[in-house]
């Protein structure tokens, strides 16, 4: 009884160990180049760089670039009239079915971008060295956070990604703290996975 009880044993943890085997032979992608097809359409470009730090997890970074027609895009009613010429955006994922996988994700992300605001009273020097208020254009750095939430979608042995996504972030302002809520990082984006 004592043998046959070690046989079974030692052939069931035999075929375990085979299993576990096979689930390692799969390649495990550990950076992911990403860019959203949404923003040439707007004449902008973004790029994003992401790798993977544990099962879930994952950190990366993100530019963007800008054109004219992103103020289409622009939701918010001022008084003055704001553009965002670039962004660079740190970010920290959490994929909820691990991160070689189909998965929805959690996304927070910091933000610094170079803002225009036009329309408003700027003092400048003129040639007899006074200060002169007059009505122009403002250029200054600010910083934000935001979020996200996204489905990605592998296909292509893994390697190719297309995800899903809607993010929305809040700047902090230099001269003063408003919040400044818009939508960044949203829409559907193409990838490769290496």
């Amino acid at each position: 009884m004592k043998k046959a009880f070690c046989s079974i044993l030692f052939f069931l943890s035999s075929f375990l160990l085979c299993l576990a085997q096979e689930g390692t032979d799969m390649p495990q992608y550990k950076n992911q180049i990403s860019s959203n097809l949404m923003l040439p359409i707007f004449q902008s470009f973004d790029l994003s760089y992401e790798r993977i730090v544990a099962n879930k997890w994952a950190v990366g970074l993100s530019g963007a670039i800008y054109g004219d027609r992103i103020e289409e895009l622009d939701t918010e009613g001022s008084y003055y009239n704001r553009t965002t010429n670039f962004e660079i955006m740190p970010l920290v994922r959490l994929y909820i079915n691990g991160t070689q996988k189909k998965s929805h994700f959690f996304e927070i992300f910091g933000s610094v971008s170079q803002v225009d605001e036009a329309g408003r009273y700027v003092r400048i020097v003129n040639d007899q060295g006074y200060g002169v208020y007059t009505i122009g254009t403002e250029t200054y750095t600010v910083g934000g956070l935001g979020t996200g939430y996204g489905y990605r979608f592998l296909f292509i042995d893994n390697k190719l990604v297309v995800e899903a996504q809607l993010g929305l972030r809040t700047n902090f302002s230099t001269n003063f703290i408003f919040f400044n809520a818009a939508l960044v990082r949203t829409g559907i984006r193409v990838g490769y996975r290496f």
